[in-house]
């Protein structure tokens, strides 16, 4: 009897222990690439590059479609995905996908006025927080003035879809955003916009000067350290920390565009 008590009593003291332990805060570690339609790399080869990485979610821009998200997401370790039903500008093989270790529900393809411009979503959880990942590809004004125009008003559309939903939703959004962030010589309208709504670019959380990187063109030699870091994954900081984060420098380039990551812990 006098031993049992022992164990009864032990017992109880490691349980008393394990409750007085700080609660571990989620974590999700996203990276975000274009990978130029793969065709530099294959599925099977661009996962391999990636899977030391041991990434929860990764959103791709410009993927091939058909089963090229499954093949990466198999490479990868992750066995979950979505594929976006509209190609970004109406190019042929140019979607907006996500491959995750976690289930993918509450698919959406969030249109910007018309199916040229898109967000592919979808929502996963991560222990039981429910988190929004939205694949996006913006495709910026180039032509003229008007063009310019019309680019803005889709963006403010994507913008205001989200501000809909910040109150509730614990959204991540990854991808070529095609746009530099503002720094504290230069602000961009375009990340104003998103940073209106409590949304924002890892780089100044993670420490990384934006105008001494580039995450664009990565074959081009002279352009490293170019300033033209165009992709980024945005989360809002109200919500989440990014505890690591950075832009990876591959050898041997796979695309025109480098991988970018972020790991986020819930606040």
């Amino acid at each position: 009897m006098r031993k049992m008590k022992f164990w009864v009593v032990l017992l109880f003291f490691f349980m008393l222990i394990a409750a007085c332990q700080p609660e571990k805060l989620p974590t999700l570690k996203i990276a975000a690439y274009n990978v130029e339609y793969s065709k530099n790399a294959t599925a099977g080869e661009i996962g391999r590059a990636l899977k030391s990485f041991d990434f929860d979610v990764v959103c791709f821009s410009e993927a091939p479609g058909g089963d090229w998200t499954q093949k990466v997401g198999a490479a990868l370790g992750l066995n979950y995905s979505a594929v976006g039903e509209y190609s970004t500008a109406g190019h042929e093989d140019k979607y907006k996908t996500i491959v995750s270790g976690t289930p993918l529900y509450d698919l959406e393809e969030v249109l910007m006025a018309d199916t040229l411009h898109t967000a592919t979503k979808a929502k996963t959880r991560i222990n039981q927080t429910e988190i929004s990942i939205y694949a996006v590809h913006f495709p910026f004004g180039w032509r003229d003035q008007a063009h310019i125009d019309e680019t803005n008003n889709k963006i403010a559309t994507f913008v205001s879809y989200l501000n809909e939903r910040q109150e509730q939703d614990v959204s991540v959004v990854a991808g070529d955003f095609n746009f530099v962030p503002s720094n504290a010589d230069d602000e961009n309208p375009y990340h104003e916009l998103f940073r209106s709504i409590g949304l924002d670019v890892s780089w100044k959380a993670l420490g990384i000067d934006c105008t001494t990187h580039n995450t664009y063109d990565a074959f081009n030699v002279e352009d490293q350290g170019s300033g033209e870091v165009i992709d980024h994954i945005m989360y809002n900081p109200a919500k989440m920390k990014a505890l690591e984060g950075g832009i990876i420098e591959m050898e041997v380039p796979m695309s025109d565009h480098k991988p970018v990551w972020t790991l986020l812990q819930m606040k």
